[in-house]
C-alpha cells in the first residue's frame, strides 16, 4: 500500500532515537550535563537515504525527540553532521500526515489487534 498519495505533499515526522540514530553508544545518563554524548549515535543504515528521497520530492520533514529541550541543539548537530535534510525539530509530538517512530503501533481500528500486538509478542 502508497501511504504517500500522489502529488500531495505532506508533513512526515520522523522520531530520531532508534529510528534514524543508533543510540546503542549513547549514555543517557550523562546526557544532562554532557549533551555532547549524543553525537556518540550513529545513523541507522538506509535512513539518511531515505529522509534525504522524502526531502527532494517536496516532503515537510520535522524530526522530533522526547529527549529534553535542552539537548535541542546538539540532536540538530547530530542530524547536520550526519547529511540527515529537514525543514526544523520539535522536541515532543505535534500534528503530522505521517509519524515514523521504532516505538509505535499502527491502529486500524481494531483494538483486538493492537492487545496481540502488545501482549502476545
Amino acid at each position: 500500500m502508497n501511504v504517500l498519495p500522489l502529488g500531495k505533499k505532506l508533513t512526515i515526522a520522523i522520531d530520531v532515537d532508534g529510528t534514524v540514530a543508533d543510540c546503542s553508544r549513547v549514555d543517557f545518563g550523562k546526557v544532562n550535563k554532557n549533551p555532547a554524548e549524543l553525537l556518540k549515535a550513529r545513523p541507522i543504515k538506509g535512513a539518511l537515504e531515505a529522509v534525504k528521497r522524502l526531502y527532494r520530492q517536496g516532503h515537510k520533514i520535522v524530526f522530533y525527540s522526547s529527549r529534553n529541550h535542552g539537548s535541542r541543539k546538539m540532536t540538530e548537530q547530530w542530524l547536520k553532521i550526519h547529511g540527515f535534510l529537514f525543514h526544523h525539530i520539535e522536541m515532543e509530538k505535534f500534528v503530522a500526515h505521517i509519524y515514523i517512530d521504532d516505538r509505535a503501533i499502527e491502529y486500524k481500528g481494531n483494538w483486538n489487534e493492537v492487545k496481540m500486538k502488545i501482549f502476545d509478542k
